[in-house]
């Protein structure tokens, strides 16, 4: 069973990892492109979305952009796919208020 782990509650040192069975197959880290990566670390096992049982995000704390970016990647990943129903989906954490200046 593969599963995709993504973290992008830092926001300059992305992650996305692919696991097969729990163990560690694939990681692409850096200041990243969460949706290329994704379909590069697919396209480098030869597997589709359908192969992939389910995609995780990291719910944070972390930076509130990041967050938001993560899960509805995650999200919107794993609805199109029929792995999650809504009310499955990811609900961010993001540890506190955003800090919002003018």
């Amino acid at each position: 069973m593969f599963k995709i782990y993504i973290d992008t509650t830092s926001r300059y040192e992305k992650s996305v990892i692919l696991f097969k069975d729990g163990q560690e197959v694939t990681r692409v880290e850096g200041d990243i492109d969460i949706v290329a990566s994704i379909s590069r670390v697919l396209e480098e096992n030869k597997l589709s979305l359908e192969d992939i049982s389910e995609i995780e995000p990291n719910p944070g704390p972390g930076s509130f952009t990041g967050i938001k970016i993560g899960i509805v990647i995650a999200n919107v990943l794993n609805w199109i796919s029929g792995k999650k129903d809504l009310e499955e989906l990811a609900d961010p954490f993001y540890g506190g208020e955003p800090n919002i200046q003018f």
